[in-house]
């Protein structure tokens, strides 16, 4: 049968000493000691006895499989305070809520939300977070040459805003707070007016006469050269639900608060 153990003495100066499971064993290097790396005190090794408790092997354990040890006991740990704090979040604001969001960032994050074709440039697909990072730049069509992806900036910080608000009737108690499902949505919209005024004053200022007919045609042909990708219908979606939630329990709200007004007028009179 064989434990873990430690260690405590070596066996040069005397017999060596071992600490398993709490308790102490004595042991010699000859016929015991079967590793090649010499016994030192805080040596982690795995310690064999016979049917009488007497130690009859020593092996050392491999650094590799105790830092994989470690590293399974530290997961082990994460899984079980991340499945804590799941559990903790679901309570509080519902599986729907939360599914909705995740489902929001990543589309935003990692799903093409437009691509745009330049007969010179080429084909470019960009995130929600990317188009985000090119409005916070000024010069989107430099950007597009350069294949740069730029900081989102303030931007970035109005969409966190913007995914915190379904959350919001959590943090402020206020029958105005439920309106904050609208938030995502309408940063949206703003950011998709942005993205088209950004790339139709690109092409300079509006200018009168023949050029300024050229000039629409320019800024037409650009707006046909942009199409939706799946993460655009997806956001779309997912903040379309938070919109309709939102005024639901908002009008829900205002429904109940207008009844008991009425009941306590009803009432003083």
């Amino acid at each position: 049968m064989a434990k873990r153990g430690k260690v405590l003495r070596d066996p040069y100066a005397g017999p060596g000493l071992l600490m398993v499971e709490g308790r102490q064993y004595p042991f010699l290097i000859e016929g015991a000691w079967r590793s090649e790396v010499p016994p030192k005190p805080g040596l982690a090794v795995e310690v064999e006895f016979d049917p009488l408790d007497k130690v009859i092997g020593v092996t050392t354990v491999p650094e590799s499989q105790i830092a994989r040890e470690q590293a399974e006991v530290a997961l082990a740990l994460a899984k079980k305070r991340g499945s804590a704090l799941a559990a903790k979040l679901v309570a509080k604001f519902g599986l729907p809520r939360l599914i909705a969001a995740g489902l929001l960032i990543f589309s935003w994050i990692f799903l093409s939300v437009a691509s745009l074709e330049l007969p010179l440039l080429g084909r470019f697909e960009f995130t929600f977070w990317q188009a985000l990072g090119f409005l916070n730049a000024r010069n989107p069509i430099q950007l597009l040459e350069r294949h740069s992806s730029p900081s989102a900036g303030l931007w970035g910080f109005l969409a966190i805003a913007a995914l915190a608000g379904p959350f919001l009737p959590y943090l402020w108690k206020n029958k105005r707070a439920v309106l904050g499902g609208l938030l995502p949505l309408a940063f949206m919209v703003v950011v998709g007016i942005a993205i088209r005024s950004s790339l139709q004053s690109s092409l300079g200022p509006v200018v009168e006469g023949p050029y300024g007919a050229l000039q629409r045609q320019a800024q037409d042909e650009m707006m046909k050269a942009f199409s939706l990708g799946f993460g655009a219908y997806l956001s779309i979606a997912v903040t379309l639900y938070f919109a309709v939630i939102s005024a639901k329990q908002f009008l829900v709200a205002r429904a109940s608060e207008d009844k008991s007004f009425e009941e306590s007028q009803r009432a003083a009179a």
